[in-house]
């Protein structure tokens, strides 16, 4: 994926978080999405008859994508707090684009946060989040980082992490985007923290990619790497790393949208594995 679309991705998925803000029964609280946004993304979310027409331009272009993005927000929230609540105290975001966690989560003041991107994207959300926070916050630190050619935990130790503490790992709408090499050197990474550790990611369902029906997105998306659910588990334990929870579109609608009385359509092209070091 090139630079721009990597910052286009980053922007559409704080796009759909500053949209969910909006809704009746919002599935989480995210107060910065919006007010990150610039430009017609800004007026479009302040406006109820633009936010209803693009919410049904998305669904006719791509559906079920906006409900694949704010689901698997809500299910890597509930994963940070759980992993937090049981003393995690050093957290790494791979890729983390416009993810607000480490500015919007009380729980994540409590620990050191690394967020690791290209430096392109890096620069673009600390301007974003110059305009809107009085000051940085101090727990959070930023190194540039390529997962396609840089080993995370060199970078992680050049920028000065600490790769003795148990550490919370988030990999969230990257993997799909690049070659299978990188995600084995996040694997290797992720399975040798020490024990307490916790990796959470998503990942793009082998199914979903070969099938014929989402070509078009495919290419468009530029989608690479893809695994079933048993090879994931599989690839995870090959490197001392046991699942928790693999969870997918069904398990959305039936755990989050069902019990709110909401009845959004989740594209089935993304799921959310929680592995334990």
């Amino acid at each position: 994926m090139a630079v721009g679309d990597e910052q286009r991705t980053a922007s559409g998925a704080g796009l759909m978080r500053a949209l969910e803000q909006r809704a009746e029964r919002p599935l989480f609280d995210d107060p910065l999405a919006g007010r990150l946004l610039g430009g017609w993304q800004a007026v479009m979310v302040g406006n109820r008859v633009l936010r209803w027409a693009f919410l049904r331009f998305m669904e006719r272009i791509g559906p079920g994508f906006y409900g694949a993005v704010v689901c698997r927000t809500r299910v890597i929230d509930d994963a940070c707090r759980d992993a937090l609540a049981g003393g995690i105290r050093q957290v790494v975001i791979v890729g983390a684009g416009m993810d607000t966690r480490a500015y919007r989560m009380p729980e994540m003041s409590r620990a050191r946060v690394w967020e690791l991107d290209l430096t392109v994207v890096q620069a673009g959300k600390r301007a974003a989040l110059a305009r809107v926070l009085p000051e940085p916050p101090g727990h959070v630190r930023y190194a540039p980082f390529d997962l396609a050619t840089q080993p995370v935990g060199e970078v992680l130790a050049t920028a000065g992490g600490d790769l003795g503490a148990p550490t919370l790992v988030l990999c969230e709408a990257v993997l799909m985007y690049l070659p299978a090499g990188a995600f084995d050197g996040l694997l290797a990474y992720a399975g040798s923290l020490a024990p307490g550790s916790r990796l959470v990611l998503t990942y793009l369902p082998r199914g979903v990619h070969d099938d014929p029906r989402h070509a078009g997105w495919a290419r468009r998306l530029s989608w690479q790497a893809a695994f079933d659910a048993p090879e994931m588990a599989a690839r995870l334990a090959g490197c001392g790393l046991r699942v928790r929870a693999d969870l997918g579109a069904e398990e959305h609608r039936e755990l989050l949208l069902r019990p709110l009385g909401r009845s959004l359509d989740v594209f089935a092209g993304e799921r959310v594995v929680i592995a334990d070091a």
